[in-house]
């Protein structure tokens, strides 16, 4: 009988570690004692033992595939975000044509978007705490897709209204908050440590608006063609929603040790961040950098044109410098992941973007297409590649706040300050009139905002003083190094505490001889150990699988 017992509780055993089991299930599931031992080499037939699994010792700390289709989708839709969202700053003149409306008037279909996300991120972690990441997602892409639907309808009507459009432009804008500010919570909630902060930057890259840069200009080359280029969006918007109603609701076991840990709810978490010295020096640093970015990419076909540029001269220069951009934060992310060296690239990154800033003032007045092509890219290279660097320290030293709360914030900041930039930018217009491209154009054209790259030169200047000023401590990543070292403490007190020693079925089936022969009464408790890594608490009247 007792062979019989070791060989049973042998093969079940293995069978449990071999498997794959949910969370959910690895939680939730007891079994009866009898399914894994003998109740007669217990002795206790009169007794509903019950067998508890240890979850973090069922499953390893992985990335699953499931987790780059997630991702995938999310990325879709924040292409589609991107176009919606670009839609008419490619192209203002055209649409200021359109809807026989100013330049400054088209400039607001940019600006309400910022007051929208500024709004919308107050109540975007309570919306992330109380929905969760994928029925977020999901909403922000129905918002993207019903904004866009509205748009149709404004251009379609006689006269285009363009009341109407900036209602799909409110309502659709929604959708930004909602599919941005979730990247470190569905980054975290994921991706292990290792590939964090990769997956963030490929959600908070701009794909999208590289591709209108290039695509819109193409396609909308006069104002009859304003329509199509909507039914277009339209269409991209509603094919993004539909795979995000069916991506992965979340992985079959968590990334990291610390994911299913307790956190301060949102009002709780805010009222820690008030405290947080360091973290609103990164609040300054995200607002001041995405910010005069947002509105310098809004403004600059309206920045260059003057100079002799066309719209598709302007878009291919922007979708250049995005492009640049996004290897900027593509080449970030994996050595944040890599080398953890975030101050360190905080305080060298910062100079070089006013470096590139400061480049920007005397080249492109007087430049070529090729030098402003290269200042702009170089600009957007190191202006990128800070967002990863300071979006992860703001999780890193606001720990334990959730991420979305920190996420929502950062960004929200990020739009408060575009949309500040943006009007300031609108206002600095030089009406001097003039004309030319080139060293022997005029430097002050009508319509002319070559003053605003002067404003980013000193916002530049700001972001590398306050950087140096950041001293904040890594407090995530000291978490997750604490609660591996726990674990490895705690395992290694109960095999040193283990009266036993052998193969992992001799150490069980004995374990249950010494119950059966010392509490009949299964009121003591005996530690023993395999000689693998397989741990087995036998404990009153559970047997727990660590």
């Amino acid at each position: 009988m007792a062979s019989n017992a070791r060989l049973e509780a042998n093969n079940t055993v293995n069978s449990l570690l071999s498997s794959e089991k949910s969370l959910d299930r690895c939680l939730t599931e007891t079994l009866p004692i009898s399914a894994y031992t003998s109740t007669a080499l217990l002795n206790t037939p009169d007794l509903e033992h019950q067998i508890s699994i240890a979850p973090e010792c069922i499953f390893a700390l992985k990335t699953y595939p499931q987790a780059w289709v997630a991702l995938s989708c999310l990325v879709f839709l924040r292409i589609a975000i991107a176009l919606f969202q670009y839609t008419y700053c490619i192209v203002p003149t055209l649409t200021s044509e359109f809807f026989d409306v100013s330049l400054s008037a088209v400039n607001w279909l940019a600006n309400v978007q910022c007051i929208v996300y500024v709004i919308a991120s107050f109540c975007t972690g309570l919306i992330f705490e109380k929905l969760g990441i994928k029925r977020s997602i999901v909403l922000a892409g129905f918002l993207n897709a019903f904004g866009a639907g509205v748009r149709c309808i404004g251009a379609n009507t006689q006269p285009p209204s363009f009341a109407i459009t900036m209602v799909g432009q409110i309502l659709g804008s929604i959708a930004n908050p909602l599919a941005l500010n979730i990247m470190t919570m569905f980054a975290s909630s994921w991706f292990t440590d290792k590939l964090r902060t990769t997956a963030g930057m490929l959600i908070a890259s701009n794909y999208g608006a590289i591709i209108g840069m290039f695509v819109i200009p193409s396609m909308t080359v006069s104002k009859d063609q304003v329509p199509r280029l909507l039914y277009v969006v339209a269409l991209i918007s509603l094919v993004a929603l539909l795979p995000v109603m069916f991506m992965p609701a979340k992985p079959p076991t968590p990334p990291s040790h610390i994911q299913e840990k307790e956190k301060p709810k949102f009002v709780d978490g805010l009222r820690l961040l008030s405290r947080n010295y360091n973290f609103w020096i990164l609040f300054f640093i995200h607002s001041l950098n995405v910010g005069v970015c947002i509105a310098f990419g809004t403004l600059l076909i309206q920045i260059i044109s003057p100079y002799g540029y066309t719209d598709i001269d302007a878009g291919q220069l922007n979708a250049i410098a995005f492009l640049a951009g996004i290897l900027g934060c593509s080449i970030a992310g994996p050595l944040l992941d890599t080398t953890k060296l975030h101050k360190l690239l905080l305080r060298l990154i910062a100079p070089m973007i006013l470096i590139a800033d400061v480049g920007l003032v005397f080249i492109v007045p007087n430049g070529s297409y090729a030098t402003v092509m290269i200042a702009m890219c170089v600009s957007q290279f190191f202006l990128c590649s800070l967002v990863p660097v300071v979006i992860d320290l703001g999780s890193e030293t606001s720990y334990p706040v959730a991420e979305s709360t920190t996420s929502s914030i950062l960004w929200q900041g990020s739009q408060l300050f575009g949309f500040g930039f943006v009007i300031v930018m609108d206002l600095l217009r030089n009406h001097d009139r003039g004309h030319g491209r080139g060293p022997s154009a005029n430097a002050t054209p009508e319509n002319g905002v070559n003053n605003t790259l002067l404003l980013q030169a000193l916002v530049a200047g700001l972001i590398s003083i306050l950087s140096f000023l950041y001293n904040g401590q890594m407090f995530r990543s000291e978490a997750i190094l604490k609660r591996e070292q726990e674990s490895v403490v705690s395992k290694s007190k109960q095999k040193s505490s283990s009266p036993l020693t052998g193969t992992s079925t001799a150490i069980f089936t004995t374990a249950a001889t010494a119950t059966a022969a010392t509490a009949p009464d299964a009121t003591s408790s005996f530690t023993t150990t395999s000689t693998g890594s397989t741990l087995f608490v036998l404990q009153k009247d559970n047997i727990i699988v660590l």
